[in-house]
């Protein structure tokens, strides 16, 4: 029976069937590499990770806190191995993790999906889960978030990127006339679609900076105190994916020993750059940096120092973007 939508109904999935998708969803190919405490716990005994570890995960323990229902539920995985002794699980060694290169980043993109229109306050992920399994098999729900300025909590955007199975999927969805979620048509486009027009909202709202800036300039009468920033410490990051955040860069990278003064990122974007602090810091880190590739939320990244033209165009960019906030504040001072 189809709903008001055009979706088949199912019923929904039994424990089992819940139990396998969520450890299914720890161990499968978007969470494992970016998750670095499962990274660490894999390490220690040829990939096996004790049960009781595994039911301190607050998703799994919602579906049950026994070993036993663990077990039984996973004689239908094809993806996670239970031991001899049924007191551990790993994945599965015949399953390795695919490499997160440009060409599988590229692949992943081409059957992800962008919706935006869910309720911000009472969504969850299970509730997610289970609209979008209703248009085909999905491997990945990624709520989009932020960080609110007052109270410093992480609030959903109300938008989602969905990974299906194949793109076949992804385009079926895409084709439908109308999707609603509690009566809320929902806006869908390709998550490539999503992030080209946020590249092209970025550079729009930086020529408009950079118009009103000259604007000011003309009517600044005392100059701005010139500023060196140093050289050799601007670094930039290629092949981020849909996960990556400004924060998320900042804080891998401070954890990295790096003393990071601004990171300039678009949501959505595949590139970054990154100002640090110090002389010849970038460069400095590049040369120890293996194969020049940094892990960010499972994708490799590759980095490079800017040099030459490319870097004094940006630390020329930089310059300006920090005296216009600094004429903005005396100004603000001003009117006081």
């Amino acid at each position: 029976m189809a709903d008001a939508n055009g979706v088949q109904e199912r019923a929904r999935p039994s424990l089992n069937d819940q139990i396998v998708r969520q450890i299914e969803y720890y161990f499968g190919d978007i969470n494992l590499p970016k998750d670095r405490f499962l990274q660490e716990q894999i390490k220690l005994e040829d990939g096996w990770i004790p049960l009781e570890i595994m039911l301190t995960f607050k998703r799994l323990a919602n579906l049950t806190t026994e070993p036993d229902v663990v077990v039984t539920a996973l004689e239908t995985s094809k993806l996670i191995e239970v031991s001899d002794d049924k007191k551990k699980i790993r994945r599965s060694p015949n399953a390795p993790l695919p490499e997160m290169n440009e060409e599988r980043r590229q692949e992943l993109m081409s059957r992800t999906v962008y919706c935006k229109g869910f309720p911000r306050d009472d969504t969850t992920l299970d509730n997610l889960l289970e609209f979008f399994s209703s248009y085909g098999s999905v491997e990945n729900v990624h709520m989009r978030t932020f960080k609110e300025k007052v109270t410093r909590k992480v609030v959903f955007k109300g938008s989602v990127f969905v990974l299906f199975k194949s793109k076949e999927l992804a385009e079926e969805f895409l084709k439908k006339d109308a999707v609603k979620y509690s009566d809320i048509e929902l806006i869908r486009k390709w998550q490539s679609d999503y992030i080209e027009s946020k590249k092209k909202e970025c550079d729009k709202n930086a020529k408009r900076s950079k118009k009103t800036k000259q604007g000011n300039q003309q009517q600044t009468a005392p100059p701005v105190k010139e500023l060196n920033l140093p050289k050799g410490a601007v670094l930039h990051l290629q092949g981020t994916n849909s996960d990556t955040t400004r924060e998320i860069i900042r804080k891998t990278l401070v954890e990295e020993g790096l003393d990071v003064v601004f990171v300039q990122f678009c949501t959505g974007c595949s590139e970054a750059w990154v100002r640090l602090q110090g002389e010849n810091s970038s460069k400095e880190y590049v040369e120890k940096l293996k194969d020049r590739k940094l892990t960010l939320c499972g994708a490799e990244v590759e980095v490079r120092c800017l040099e030459g033209d490319e870097e004094a165009e940006f630390l020329e960019k930089a310059v300006n973007e920090i005296n216009k906030a600094k004429e903005h504040c005396d100004h603000h001072r001003a009117r006081k």
